[in-house]
């Protein structure tokens, strides 16, 4: 089992553009969250003996796990020390900040503890687009708390970008791009805004009070990829850049369909052949928690030949190094070279070699313009199997 996530679903602001299950922050919550959080915890442990010693990454996501009392921060790390999992062990661990929370007491509190890996969440440094997507935080705090953790020596950060956001312009995300990569970071990531009608943004967007522009992703996506490239970060992922030796190991292990463990609100889990997670609305999983973590009560999905085909395709395509063929002929398929020529002919994907275990493997890469259609050449790989 290669990795522990633990989800903190408190946010100060729930982000216009948000999709995912956080909540506001109280402060009479986060006390109770943690308890219950390490008696999720507590309870895996008891039908997984010994389990979670053998994490080598340990990732605090959310929300914004930056939001939780140091003291609390102290007791999840306390819980897992009892477990086997020592910070100060692990090949990586990582938690995410917003500008707003990086303060002197957080980030050394949080070293202490055994962070190695902050990731900040930036996502533009246009204080008017800043309002527009409801985040809560200056450009002028965004830099602070950028130009702040990037002089702290041993501690590696990355930072986050979004793109084709409201009134956005190539230019304007490309500025972006160009001034954060400026800094003495060793990641970065950028994602594209995702617009989902339950969100405050997707509500203005469907109403025409919003809109985006679909036509200018192609070159925003490009451009910044280009800029990044030419100040020594490489594409690892679709929407992940780093510094050689700098890739996040613990989101590697996730592509690479590796195990992990997740704890809180709707975090996932992967072991054997089996995905699972617990209820995602807070008061659902406060109960389930309450109720002794029941496997039981869990959602789960078992994965059938079919199934881990899908991942292997879709996880592998989208990162740089591709899809390992031989890799598919262990799953028992292989692929028909005319259903998905036409991507090779074009130039959006290349076949290679490289050796793996000292033995010659031919992978499929995406390629130029091939990013940007990977969802089409995914659905053709899939229906070229056989």
């Amino acid at each position: 089992m290669q990795g522990i996530y633990l989800h903190i679903p408190f946010c100060k602001k729930v982000c216009d553009y948000c999709d995912f299950h956080v909540l506001p922050g109280r402060e009479r919550l986060f006390r109770e969250f943690t308890d219950l959080i390490c008696a999720e915890i507590d309870f895996f442990e008891e039908r997984h003996p010994e389990l979670l010693a053998d994490a080598r990454t340990l990732y605090l996501g959310g929300g914004t796990p930056s939001i939780l009392p140091t003291d609390c921060i102290t007791q999840l790390f306390d819980c897992l020390e009892d477990k086997g999992v020592k910070a100060s062990k692990l090949y990586e661990v990582s938690m995410e900040f917003n500008p707003e929370s990086v303060t002197e007491e957080r980030v050394w509190h949080a070293m202490s503890c055994g962070v190695n890996r902050i990731s900040l969440g930036l996502q533009t440094f246009d204080p008017r687009i800043l309002k527009v997507i409801g985040r809560t935080h200056s450009v002028e705090r965004g830099l602070a708390a950028l130009d702040y953790l990037t002089k702290i020596d041993g501690l590696q950060v990355s930072a986050d970008l979004m793109f084709d956001l409201p009134t956005q312009t190539v230019e304007g995300f490309l500025n972006d791009v160009d001034r954060l990569s400026d800094y003495t970071l060793n990641h970065v990531s950028f994602y594209g805004l995702t617009v989902s009608p339950r969100t405050v943004l997707g509500q203005k967007v469907s109403k025409g009070v919003l809109k985006v522009d679909e036509d200018l992703y192609e070159d925003m996506y490009r451009g910044g990829v280009e800029i990044l490239k030419g100040k020594g970060f490489e594409r690892y992922e679709v929407s992940n850049f780093a510094k050689p030796g700098f890739e996040s190991t613990h989101n590697r292990n996730y592509w690479d369909r590796g195990e992990y463990v997740g704890f809180g609100p709707g975090a996932h889990s992967f072991l054997g052949s089996r995905r699972f997670f617990a209820p995602e609305m807070y008061p659902r999983w406060r109960d389930y928690v309450k109720s002794g973590a029941l496997e039981s009560d869990l959602a789960v999905d078992v994965l059938d030949s079919e199934d881990k085909l899908a991942e292997l395709i879709w996880l592998s395509m989208r990162q740089a190094r591709g899809l390992d063929l031989q890799e598919l002929e262990t799953l028992g398929y292989r692929l028909r070279k005319n259903g998905y020529s036409k991507w090779v002919s074009g130039g959006f994907i290349a076949e290679s070699n490289h050796e793996v275990s000292n033995v010659n493997h031919t992978f499929l890469q995406l390629v130029d313009r091939g990013w940007i259609f990977m969802d089409d050449i995914v659905t053709d790989l899939m229906n070229s199997c056989f």
